[in-house]
C-alpha cells in the first residue's frame, strides 16, 4: 500500500473543478478543487460551468438531502465568529456556505446516479482550418496557462528570463491562495528554490511551520494490542505546513516581475485551435476579448470542460469522499505531531473510514529565524473513504455527520464542544484508470490533476505538481523550442506509468464493494485494518528505504516486491483474503502493471546518458529527439526512480 491520501489530499489538491470552483480545488493541488470550507461568507456559489450543462435542479427538494442539526449547528457557530468582507480563494478549502455542501452534494448524486456519463459535454476544444484576423501583439503568448491556483507555479517556471518565452495564466476567481494550510516536506518545495521561482528567503516565509513525529496506525478491535504496539513512526513526510496565500503571492510575484500576464476574474470560453498553415495557433476566448496562444496548458483540475471533453464525460473508476475541520482548543503540548493514515473503527455499512491529521498555525506563535518545535492548539482533521460512484454510497452530508460521531474518538475529546470549529471541509476526487490523459488536441496539455497524474491513493495535487514541476516544464521549453506542439508529441508527455497504475489495486483493497456485506464471500470487518497492520510492519521491518517511499507517495519495484515477498512468507494465511476483497480481475490486470514497473527499473541505468545523447547528437531530428527524451523521462518516472536533484542537473545541463 501507499500513501493514502497521505499527500494530503485535502490540503494538497487545488486544481480546479466544477464542483466547487472554477479553477481549481484542487491543489493543484492543492488540490484542486472539491474541496469546500464552511467558514467564510461565500462571494460567489459553487462552480458549475455554463459550458457544462450540468446544474444541481433545486425542484428535487424531496430528495435534497437533509442536513444534520449537528452540521448546521456547527456552521452557524462558525458564521457568527467570522468577519465579513473577506476575498474568497477559489480552490481546495474556498467555498464557505451552507449552500455549497448542498450544491455538492447535488452534483455526487448526479455522478452516482448515471449509467456511463455524468453530464452532456459541449465542445469546448475546436479545430478549424480558415484564415482568420490577427490579433495584437499584446494578446499574443508562447503559452497560457488555464487555473492559475497550481498553474502559477508551472507559469513562473516557464516565465524564468532564460526560457525566452512569453507566458499568460487565466483564473476564474482572484488569483489568490486559500486559507486552510497545504502540507508537504521543505525539501518537495525547494523545487521551487532551484527553478528559480521562491528564495530561501520566500521558501521561509511560506511555511508557517514545521512538525514531528509522523504516526501511522490501525485500529485493533480485539484490544491485543496495545495503541503503540499498532502505531508506525516516522519523520519528515508531509512535515511542513505551508500559506496558500503566501505561497501564491510569491509565486505570482516573481512571473510578474519577470514579464509573466495575469488574467484573473476571467473566465475562459471556449477554445480554439486553428490548423490554417499561416495562423496556425490556439485562441482562448475570454469573454470580451479573445487571445493567442502557441500552447495552451490545462491546470484546471479534474472539472476543468477541456478534461471533461477529452473523457468524453465518462464516469470516474474510483472516488475518495473527503469531510474535515480545522478547529482550534487541542492540548498545545499534545499538538506537535501528526498522523498519516488511521484508522479508529473496522468497516461499517461497507465503508472503511481512514483519518489523518496536522497541527495548524504553527506560525501565529514562530520563533525568529526558526520553524521548529512552535506549538499551536490548532488542528486540522480529516475522515475520508475511498468509494466506488454507485447509486448506493451515501452522501458527503451524512458521512460529514460520521465524522462529527467519530471524531471525539479520534482526537480523545470528550465531546466535540471541547473545541472551536474554524472550517468544516468537504469534497470528493474522482479518479480514471485512463490516466493520466494523453493529449487529445493539438497545442492542448493537461497537468495535474486535469490529467490524472495525481494518485488515485493520494490525490495530492500540490505534491504531485511538485514532483513533476522540472520534467513538464523542462519537455513544454523544449517543444515549444522546436515547435513541436501536435497531440502526439504532447502525448509523450504524460506517458504511462506503471507505478501509477499498480497503485489501482491498493486503492481496491482499501475500498469495500457494495453488495459485499451480504455475499457468502465477503471479508471480515477487519479485513482493511488487519491487511494494513500487516503491511506496515513488514515495510518497517524491512528499513526505511522500503517505508519511505512508500509513505511519500512513491512506488517502486525492488522496496514494492521485498514488501509483497515477505507478507507472503510470513502471512501466507491471509493472501487468501486478499485475493477474496480484491478479486482475481484486477490482481491479473495489476499483475502486468507490476511486470511492466520490473522492466521500467531494469531500464532506467540508460536514462541518463540516452538524454544526454539524445540532447547533444546529430544523428536525430529535432523532432526525434523530443520523442527519444520523452520516452526515457517516461522510464524513469513510470519506475518512481525519479528525483529532483537529477531534474535541476538535467536542466543545468539543458540550458
Amino acid at each position: 500500500m501507499t500513501t493514502f491520501l497521505s499527500r494530503s489530499a485535502l490540503n494538497n489538491a487545488a486544481s480546479g473543478a466544477p464542483t466547487i470552483s472554477s479553477s481549481s480545488f484542487s491543489s493543484s493541488s492543492s488540490k484542486k478543487q472539491s474541496l469546500s470550507s464552511l467558514g467564510r461568507k461565500s462571494r460567489r456559489k459553487i462552480f458549475v460551468s455554463k459550458n457544462d450543462d450540468a446544474k444541481v435542479n433545486d425542484d428535487d427538494d424531496d430528495e435534497e438531502e437533509i442536513l444534520s442539526e449537528t452540521t448546521k449547528r456547527i456552521a452557524e457557530q462558525i458564521a457568527s465568529r467570522r468577519t465579513t468582507g473577506n476575498e474568497k480563494a477559489f480552490g481546495a478549502g474556498g467555498q464557505t456556505t451552507v449552500d455549497s455542501l448542498k450544491r455538492v452534494d447535488g452534483i455526487w448524486k448526479r455522478i452516482k446516479s448515471s449509467e456511463g456519463k455524468t453530464r452532456r459535454v459541449r465542445e469546448f476544444v475546436k479545430t478549424i482550418r480558415t484564415t482568420v484576423e490577427e490579433v495584437e501583439e499584446g494578446k499574443k503568448f508562447d503559452v497560457v496557462v488555464c487555473g492559475g491556483t497550481l498553474g502559477i507555479l508551472l507559469a513562473a517556471t516557464l516565465q524564468q528570463k532564460e526560457n525566452n518565452l512569453k507566458v499568460g495564466v487565466i483564473e476564474r476567481g482572484k488569483l489568490q491562495g486559500r486559507e486552510q494550510e497545504w502540507n508537504v516536506t521543505r525539501k518537495e518545495l525547494s523545487v521551487l528554490c532551484a527553478l528559480n521561482v521562491l528564495t530561501e528567503e520566500d521558501l521561509d516565509e511560506v511555511i508557517c511551520g514545521e512538525f514531528n513525529p509522523i504516526k501511522c496506525g490501525f485500529y485493533d478491535s480485539t484490544g491485543k494490542r496495545r495503541q503503540e504496539e499498532n502505531e508506525i513512526v516516522t519523520e519528515n513526510v508531509l512535515n511542513c505546513g505551508v500559506s496558500p496565500t503566501r505561497l501564491i503571492e510569491k509565486c505570482r510575484e516573481n512571473f510578474e516581475l519577470n514579464g509573466g500576464v495575469v488574467f484573473e476574474e476571467t473566465s475562459l470560453n471556449g477554445v480554439t485551435i486553428n490548423e490554417e498553415e499561416k495562423h496556425e495557433c490556439a485562441r482562448l476566448d475570454i469573454g470580451s476579448e479573445t487571445i493567442e496562444a502557441r500552447l495552451v496548458v490545462d491546470a484546471m483540475g479534474f472539472g476543468s470542460p477541456i478534461t471533461l471533453q477529452a473523457r468524453n464525460g465518462e464516469k470516474p473508476d474510483g472516488v475518495c469522499v473527503v469531510v474535515g475541520t480545522c478547529a482550534e482548543g487541542f492540548d498545545e503540548a499534545k499538538n506537535v505531531s501528526a498522523d498519516l493514515i488511521y484508522t479508529c473503527t473496522d468497516i461499517s455499512e461497507e465503508r472503511q473510514y481512514f483519518w489523518e491529521a496536522f497541527p495548524a498555525e504553527l506560525d501565529k506563535k514562530k520563533k525568529k529565524n526558526s520553524h521548529k518545535n512552535n506549538t499551536s492548539n490548532v488542528r486540522t482533521t480529516y475522515m475520508f473513504s475511498y468509494l466506488d460512484a454507485k447509486p448506493e454510497r451515501p452522501s458527503i452530508a451524512r458521512i460529514l455527520d460520521d465524522y462529527w460521531n467519530l471524531m471525539p474518538k479520534y482526537q480523545n475529546l470528550n465531546s466535540l464542544d471541547d473545541v472551536e470549529f474554524k472550517r468544516i471541509l468537504f469534497g470528493y476526487f474522482p479518479t480514471y484508470r485512463n490516466s493520466p490523459l494523453k493529449a487529445q488536441f493539438d497545442r492542448v496539455l493537461q497537468i495535474g490533476d486535469a490529467s490524472g497524474m495525481q494518485s488515485p491513493l493520494s490525490f495530492g495535487g500540490l505534491a504531485c505538481m511538485l514532483r513533476h514541476l522540472p520534467r513538464i516544464s523542462l519537455a513544454l521549453t523544449e517543444a515549444l523550442e522546436a515547435d513541436i506542439v501536435d497531440k502526439k508529441a504532447l502525448g509523450t508527455i504524460n506517458a504511462y506509468q506503471p507505478a501509477l497504475s499498480a497503485a489501482w489495486l491498493f486503492q481496491r483493497c482499501m475500498s469495500v464493494q457494495v453488495g459485499s456485506s451480504s455475499s457468502p464471500f465477503s471479508s471480515s470487518k477487519t479485513f482493511i485494518n488487519d491487511l494494513m497492520r500487516i503491511n506496515f510492519g513488514v515495510m518497517q521491518n524491512l528499513g526505511d528505504d522500503v517505508l519511505k517511499p512508500f509513505l511519500q507517495d512513491v512506488i517502486r519495484f525492488k522496496p514494492l516486491s521485498r514488501t509483497l515477498l515477505s507478507m507472503t512468507k510470513n502471512n501466507i494465511a491471509f493472501v487468501p483474503s486478499i485475493l477474496l476483497q480484491a478479486g482475481v480481475e484486477p490482481i491479473a490486470d495489476w499483475f502486468r502493471h507490476f511486470v511492466a514497473l520490473g522492466v521500467y527499473d531494469f531500464l532506467e541505468p540508460v536514462v541518463e546518458p540516452g538524454m544526454t545523447w539524445a540532447k547533444n547528437t546529430n544523428a536525430l531530428s529535432p523532432r526525434s529527439k523530443f520523442f527519444l527524451r520523452r520516452y526515457l523521462e517516461a522510464i524513469e518516472y513510470g519506475a518512481g526512480n525519479d528525483s529532483v536533484d537529477k531534474e535541476i542537473q538535467r536542466r543545468s545541463r539543458s540550458s
